[in-house]
Parts: C-alpha cells; structure tokens; sequence
C-alpha cells in the first residue's frame, strides 16, 4: 500500500472513531449535549480551527498562490491594521456588555484565537515584503 492510500485510511478510521470517542465522553459533555446547538457550534469550530491551522501548516510545502501576493505587500499590511482596529473594537465592546464569565467566556476565547490570527497575518505582511 502507498503512503498515500495509509494516510486515507487513517483519516477514514479517526472519522469512524469519532461517534465511539464522543459517546465514550458523555459524562464530560453531558450539559453539552443536552443544548444541541452548542454541541454543534462547538464541533462547527473546531472543524474550522483545525482545517485553518492545517492549511497553514501545509503553506511551506506549497508555492505561492494567487491571494499570498495581495496579503504579503505594501497594502496587505494596512489590511490587517484595520482589521485588527476592528478586532479592538469587538473586544472592547464584548468588556463593555458587563456579562459574567459563563456568558463572556467562548466569545472572548474565540476572540482570543482571532486576534492571535490577525497578528500574525500582520507579521506576516510586514516581514514577507
């Protein structure tokens, strides 16, 4: 068998396992489970953070693409200045609701991701010019 054909059947396994591994953790997730839209949401993102961690991981051993040169250049760098201003702004508002840490807690997580994103995407436009 190819590398190739292995790495498939693994991910088709992981796949496979994953209803097994949920079910196996229903104590831990109980409170999750009974609100459905939140056990959703949360696969939802996590499906996306993994899928964006891995297409940046996956960038070195690709050539440059047509939307890398719009963001590493003199204007992508102003780019991720006004989105990371935009950033600030959601933040400050989320402090500003007065909500306790239960209500405040995933935003300002999922927030916390965002900036680390953005910041990085700033590096990354300044230094790759």
């Amino acid at each position: 068998m190819t590398l190739a054909r292995l790495s498939r059947l693994g991910i088709i396994l992981c796949l496979l396992l994953t209803p097994i591994v949920i079910v196996s953790l229903y104590a831990s997730f109980e409170q999750l489970i009974l609100h459905p839209w939140a056990l959703f949401g949360s696969i939802f993102l996590a499906a996306l953070m993994s899928l964006i961690i891995l297409g940046v991981a996956l960038v070195p051993s690709e050539r440059y693409v047509g939307w890398v040169r719009s963001v590493v250049g003199p204007n992508g760098r102003w780019l991720f200045l006004i989105l990371i201003l935009l950033w600030c702004g959601g933040m400050l508002f989320l402090a500003s609701l007065g909500l306790g840490p239960q209500q405040l807690g995933a935003p300002a997580f999922v927030g916390l991701f965002i900036g680390i994103f953005l910041f990085m995407g700033f590096i990354w436009s300044v230094i790759g010019e």
